[in-house]
């Protein structure tokens, strides 16, 4: 995929972008890929998923919280604007399989819309339920399994 001008002038992702974590250990998940992709106009909070030296940067930095979905550790960053994860939904959904899936926006991984598909259909909170509509209606496939970087 080829880079998008102005991701990053988008009042969250410049806020992530000054966190300066490192690239290579995050990825935003949530519905942000929706945006990016011009599938949502609006964003009302960032998720995150990180590991390594940006988790341990988002832990030194941020307000410490728990994933509402998980139960897990999450960092709060502006009031809850920007979440920051250390896993996602579950232990099955692997970091470097959901990176290697990823998009790439001016430098950014964005979770692929097959695996945020994945997450809002395992979740399907009445928020997730447009949606679920709109990525159905460009025929992305839900992945399953692969989502979660397991075997079938």
């Amino acid at each position: 995929m080829t880079d998008r001008p102005g991701i990053l002038d988008h009042p969250l992702l410049g806020r992530l972008n000054s966190l300066e974590f490192e690239r290579t250990d995050f990825l935003v998940f949530g519905s942000a890929p929706l945006m990016v992709h011009g599938l949502r106009s609006e964003l009302g909070d960032l998720d995150v998923l990180a590991r390594g030296d940006a988790w341990k940067r988002a832990h030194r930095l941020g307000f410490p919280s728990t994933g509402k979905a998980t139960g897990s550790p999450a960092m709060h960053f502006w009031g809850g604007e920007i979440e920051v994860f250390d896993q996602w939904i579950s232990t099955e959904w692997q970091f470097d399989h959901l990176a290697s899936r990823a998009d790439v926006i001016e430098g950014v991984r964005f979770a692929s819309l097959q695996d945020v598909l994945a997450y809002k259909a395992e979740l399907r909170r009445p928020k997730d339920l447009a949606d679920i509509g709109a990525l159905r209606k460009l025929q992305i496939a839900e992945p399953g399994k692969l989502a979660r970087g397991t075997d079938f």
